[in-house]
């Protein structure tokens, strides 16, 4: 399960920055040493499956599941901690989900309370309405609130409602929530009547201002179902952050402010982050990707992926901005050898093809186009090697094309320096690097588009 596989590497998660200083969990507010939740439900047969979820950073999975027996279910979970400290094997606080075929799913709030007794109609589409909990648990306030929001005629409205009847408990988890909700949404709001829900629009000062509101010590608030992890999400990874050193030092800021509440608050994010990145696929996100694995331990990686982010990793450092190249060869067309280490230009631009591929088709032309037109000016050489050792197609290609006029290679000529594939993770063509020779022959960038790589040229 999720939340077990999280809790279990828990306390193995610290800084290897010395910026970062961790703070002492607070196990009170923050966890429980368990649940008892009892759900009677009408009208349903025994052996009929309900499941609980519980969220992790904006994502979720199953963390129990019972079967109903005589119209009754429960979710039971008792802490095996040996002591009063042992996170480990404690209970995280938050929103948690239960669900069932055909069951409209509704929340369940862990925070004041940890036992409940709740009636169900699994026939009746509002759900909120059947919920029975004690008069003094959050879940009755969480209940009234989710009324009023559904009689509002949008999202921002019902936000914004949610707010104002939680208002008068600011300090209280429900108040920061709902006061993070409504806030997050008036950064949404748009006069383009087409954009209705568009949070990735943050200015820098929005996006600060809704993280000045954030307990990012709470581990409550990493397991609730929230806007601010897609805020956060959409606001890193938009088109408008100027440069990668801005997304790092956005992402320590979240990290060294969660460390401040222990290391499970810590490793959580760093896991939910460096994924956010990786998923994407963009190299331009890599050196940020880097310095969470680099600056923080490592153990916030489930075991299942330590193989796959070590590879990851040591790959992204070998091709990240200032590294540099091994000497490079290969074979053209009558067989002769060339060496990147023999030119002579200020830059180098690496350019791995495949003439099989449509992409490559479309844009070895137009790359062609700018050599032939701009290669003395801005004091570049094309490296141009073709990877998936098809001579009949690279020859027909390049002689369609006149690409003789260029370093042009192909791996089926002759044995290469390094394996290309390999050594450049090439998973789908082109890729492309820019090179400074006269830094020797260090990495500037990797996978920009022409209209880039020209920019960095030129500066």
């Amino acid at each position: 399960m999720l939340l077990a596989l999280v809790l279990g590497t828990a306390g193995t998660v610290c800084a290897q920055n010395e910026t970062v200083q961790y703070g002492k969990e607070n196990l009170e507010r923050d966890y429980c040493d368990g649940y008892n939740i009892s759900i009677v439900l009408k009208d349903v047969p025994d052996h009929y499956m309900l499941y609980l979820w519980g969220y992790y950073c904006g994502n979720w999975g199953v963390v129990d599941s019972t079967e109903v027996k005589n119209g009754k279910a429960c979710f039971r979970k008792n802490s095996s901690a040996k002591t009063k400290n042992e996170i480990s094997e404690k209970f995280p606080k938050g929103f948690y989900d239960i669900f069932g075929d055909g069951l409209f799913p509704f929340q369940i709030i862990i925070n004041q309370q940890n036992s409940f007794d709740v009636e169900v109609d699994i026939h009746n589409p509002n759900q909120f309405t059947n919920h029975s909990f004690r008069k003094s648990d959050e879940n009755q306030l969480r209940k009234t609130v989710a009324l009023a929001w559904n009689e509002q005629q949008d999202a921002f409205e019902g936000a914004k409602a949610a707010a104002e009847l939680t208002s008068a408990m600011p300090q209280s988890f429900l108040g920061q929530y709902y006061l993070l909700e409504d806030e997050i949404l008036k950064t949404a709001q748009s006069d383009d009547p087409a954009v209705y829900f568009a949070i990735g629009s943050a200015s820098p000062s929005e996006f600060h201002h809704v993280l000045s509101l954030v307990d990012f010590t709470d581990a409550r608030l990493c397991h609730t179902s929230s806007l601010l992890f897609p805020f956060i999400k959409d606001y890193l990874t938009s088109d408008n952050r100027e440069s990668v050193a801005e997304i790092i030092t956005e992402v320590d800021t979240i990290l060294t402010r969660a460390a401040r509440g222990g290391r499970y608050q810590c490793g959580m994010y760093a896991q939910w982050l460096y994924g956010i990145f990786d998923k994407t696929g963009d190299p331009y996100y890599e050196p940020v990707m880097l310095h969470i694995y680099d600056t923080y331990d490592r153990g916030w990686i489930p075991e299942d992926q330590e193989r796959r982010i070590k590879r990851q990793t040591d790959r992204i450092r070998k091709l990240a901005p200032g590294a540099q190249i091994p000497e490079l060869t290969a074979y053209d067309i009558d067989g002769k050898q060339h060496s990147t280490n023999e030119i002579q230009t200020k830059y180098t631009i690496l350019w791995f093809w495949d003439p099989d591929c449509d992409h490559c088709q479309e844009m070895t032309p137009i790359l062609h186009d700018l050599y032939q037109k701009r290669a003395d000016e801005l004091d570049f050489e094309v490296f141009a090697v073709e990877v998936n050792d098809d001579y009949p197609r690279w020859k027909a290609f390049s002689e369609m094309n006149n690409l003789s006029d260029w370093i042009n290679l192909s791996t089926s000529m002759g044995e290469t320096s390094v394996d290309y594939i390999e050594y450049f993770d090439i998973v789908t063509t082109p890729v492309i690097l820019l090179i400074d020779n006269e830094k020797n022959h260090a990495i500037i960038a990797r996978q920009l588009t022409l209209d880039a790589i020209v920019r960095a040229m030129e500066r």
